[in-house]
This record gives structure tokens, C-alpha cells and sequence, in this order.
């Protein structure tokens, strides 16, 4: 009988106070390398901020070496191929050729991923910035992105002047959702183009605390319980 008490208590309580757990976005400050995240291509931490590159490691800066721009050794991935980057993305192939129908391809690029666990109203929020080698007259229009939940989202490009930002974006409904940053090499592979992302966080929706009345109902209501578990009737 006390078990049973017991068991009960802590349900009608729990179902009071119960507090769901935070989401947390892991070294979303990337103090700790990339520790937390999955990468592809050419992915590194510098000045505490990752870095994603479409550097290959061949000749793609010239009159730079080849593999000059490259930052970690491991060349750009594939754009438009099974195991390449919209694979790791998360998204269809192709869906990353920008205008396809007039000859805008994607060719190669990088990208970098976590897995969050989040609420309902909980926002994500992070810094970016783009650079690049590529010349804007060329019509190489390299771009960066993020994938958020399998939705692709456009953060800058060449043709719109390398620029810089913060970003944010509030989940509808609570779950499990991917969060993808890449760029990519527009129209050729020559031309390196860089996308910065640091500060990555979370900001979770306020908790429901219940009304002091509420919960000394729910007391009351375990006082009653625990007489009956004490006299029980017939």
C-alpha cells in the first residue's frame, strides 16, 4: 500500500512540475575544435569559428599552389552525387543547383551538422560570414546555406556582396531535427569561397510553472488519496 502511495504521489506531482529538458546546442562556440559535430569536405576551426571551404586540394586559385586555400587537408565534396553533400544535407540531389535549367550547377562544396533535441518555441540563432575568391563578373555565384529540419535556406552569395549577419530561426513543434551549414562552388571548381558560422545556440521557450492554486489543489488532492489508502472502504 505504501508503494502504491508512493507511485501515486510522485505521478501527480510530476504531472505539476514536470519540467522537460532543455535543448543545448554542443560547442556551439567551437572552443572545443569540432567536437559535437559531423563535417564534410573541408571543415576546420580557426580564430574560434568553424570554417567550411569549396578549396580542393588540386589547382583550383591559380597562380596559388594547389590546394593553397584548403584548410584541413580533406579536399571539397561532391555536389550532385550519392554520399555527397546534399546527401549529408539531407536533401534531394540536385536540390543545390541553383538554376539548373539555365546551366547553374553546383559542383563541390562543404557542410557541417548536428542533431538537436528541441521544444516547441525554442530558437536557433548563429553568427556567418562569406568570403571568396571568385570574381563577381565571372557569374561564378558560390553561395552559402543552412538546412534546418530538411529546409533549405539561402544565407548569401557572391553576386550579393559577401556580406555578414546573424540568423535565427523559432521551432513550431518539439523533436528531433537536423541542422546543416554549407557552401558551395557555383558554374566551375576554380575559385575558393569560405563560409564562417560561430556562436551557435539555443534560446529555449519559457517553462510552464503551475499556479501556487494549482498545486495546492494537487496536494490536497494527495491528502485525500492517502486517507483512503489508509481506511479503505468496505
Amino acid at each position: 500500500m505504501k508503494r502504491t502511495f508512493a507511485l501515486s504521489t510522485a505521478l501527480l506531482l510530476g504531472a505539476f512540475i514536470a519540467n522537460p529538458a532543455k535543448a543545448a546546442v554542443i560547442n556551439g562556440d567551437f572552443s572545443a575544435g569540432l567536437t559535437g559535430w559531423d563535417s564534410l569536405g573541408d571543415v576546420a576551426v580557426s580564430a574560434g569559428e568553424a570554417r567550411l571551404s569549396t578549396a580542393s586540394l588540386d589547382v583550383d586559385d591559380f597562380p596559388a599552389a594547389a590546394g593553397a586555400f584548403n584548410q584541413s587537408g580533406n579536399a571539397a565534396a561532391p555536389v550532385g552525387q550519392p554520399g555527397g553533400v546534399e546527401t549529408f544535407a539531407g536533401l534531394p540531389l540536385g536540390q543545390l543547383d541553383p538554376d539548373p535549367v539555365n546551366g547553374g550547377w553546383a559542383f563541390e562544396g562543404s557542410a557541417l551538422r548536428q542533431t538537436l533535441g528541441v521544444q516547441a518555441g525554442d530558437t536557433l540563432t548563429f553568427d556567418w560570414r562569406l568570403a571568396s575568391n571568385e570574381d563577381p563578373l565571372a557569374g561564378m555565384n558560390d553561395y552559402a546555406f543552412v538546412v534546418i529540419g530538411g529546409v533549405l535556406t539561402l544565407l548569401d552569395d557572391v553576386f550579393t556582396g559577401l556580406g555578414n549577419g546573424s540568423f535565427s530561426h523559432t521551432f513550431n513543434a518539439a523533436g528531433s531535427t537536423d541542422v546543416v551549414f554549407g557552401i558551395v562552388d557555383v558554374g566551375d571548381y576554380v575559385g575558393s569561397s569560405w563560409l564562417s558560422i560561430d556562436s551557435v545556440r539555443i534560446a529555449t521557450a519559457p517553462t510552464t510553472v503551475p499556479e501556487p492554486g494549482s498545486l495546492v489543489l494537487a496536494l490536497a488532492g494527495i491528502g485525500v488519496l492517502a486517507r483512503r489508502l489508509r481506511h479503505p472502504q468496505g
